[in-house]
């Protein structure tokens, strides 16, 4: 559907060398820009005035600029391919296609609040959401105000993506609960052109990289195709709505979180019952599961870029899912009582 750019090919050819994320980020990938691994020692008031204004810039250019765009997402050993486009009609209606390169043939398209999913191994539909499920958080999509609470947005200096000038912007935690973010901004048009995830200790997790970026006064040909094609069904999340069993209360979260919502059903990988509740801060999200089957009570410990941790209480287990560090997950489980 879209076409491979020389840009991702060398990407391609770095990953397949075995470059890391953390290796990616101190090589640059054509960039020379500071590091993200130390916070700064002091920060001022126009820094912060300054990364407020640019993060508000970039929401601004994912809501309106007409691009075209190929992204690469590493993950350890993982890497993604994309091809991203964007566009806003004369009309004001705003088009976005996010397009895997690898493996299934399968693709997202938004169209205003309506997203459409389409994979070749189940049948299209339709949700209601703001932004796409992809490598670009749905909170990029907003002002700075929905993070506000839980990050502070930081100027930091410049260095030079995709050939392009940058702006470098820190958002970092006001506690040690989560994990931070460094983005790279073009200066011109403040769109977003690599995005760090990185740990307390300052380990890359992940890195999102534009490979090529092309912006447009025009919409795509192949959006505006496709703002003039049938979409599936809207359909309801079947979740939503779903009361759980029993009555827990949460006793800790991380300054910021809010529970977004709480169901009950069973695990899909093994069938144990359990009431679910999802929290988030705005950028990132946090699963929690309890459950009084006994099969449930496993201890599991996995830490990454999504960690998580199972905690057996008395006569009932907590698993905790999330991009968050491991002591967190820690903690909320054992936050958990009826």
């Amino acid at each position: 559907m879209m076409r491979v750019s020389n840009a991702m090919l060398a990407i391609v050819v770095l990953a397949w060398l075995g470059a890391s994320p953390a290796n990616a980020a101190r090589d640059g990938v054509g960039q020379q820009a500071e590091t993200t691994q130390s916070a700064p020692q002091t920060v001022t008031e126009q820094q912060i005035r300054d990364g407020v204004a640019w993060f508000n810039r970039m929401q601004q250019a994912l809501r309106n600029e007409n691009f075209n765009a190929s992204m690469v997402q590493v993950q350890g050993q993982r890497v993604e391919l994309f091809s991203w486009l964007h566009g806003r009609t004369e009309e004001g209606t705003e088009l976005e296609l996010l397009y895997s390169l690898n493996g299934p043939d399968s693709y997202l398209v938004r169209q205003n609040q309506q997203v459409s999913y389409f994979h070749p191994m189940i049948s299209p539909y339709s949700m209601q959401s703001r932004a796409l499920f992809g490598p670009i958080p749905s909170a990029f999509y907003e002002s700075y105000a929905e993070i506000e609470p839980s990050y502070s947005a930081v100027a930091m200096g410049g260095g030079r993506v995709l050939d392009r000038p940058a702006k470098h912007v820190r958002l970092i935690p006001r506690d040690q609960q989560r994990f931070s973010y460094s983005l790279w901004l073009d200066r011109a048009s403040g769109m977003l052109l690599r995005l760090a995830t990185v740990s307390p200790n300052g380990d890359i997790l992940e890195l999102v990289q534009l490979t090529s970026l092309e912006i447009t006064p025009e919409v795509a040909a192949d959006l505006m195709q496709m703002h003039n094609s049938p979409m599936p069904p809207l359909i309801k999340d079947p979740n939503v709505d779903t009361r759980i069993e029993h009555d827990w209360q949460q006793t800790w979260l991380p300054e910021g979180f809010h529970q977004v919502r709480s169901n009950h059903h069973s695990l899909p990988m093994t069938g144990i019952a359990a009431d679910y509740f999802l929290y988030s801060d705005g950028l990132t999200r946090v699963s929690v599961y309890v459950s009084q089957d006994p099969r449930a009570a496993t201890s599991i410990q996995y830490e990454g870029l999504e960690s998580l941790y199972t905690h057996r209480h008395r006569d009932f287990s907590v698993t905790v899912v999330g991009r968050l560090p491991m002591e967190t997950l820690q903690r909320i489980a054992a936050s958990v009582t009826r």
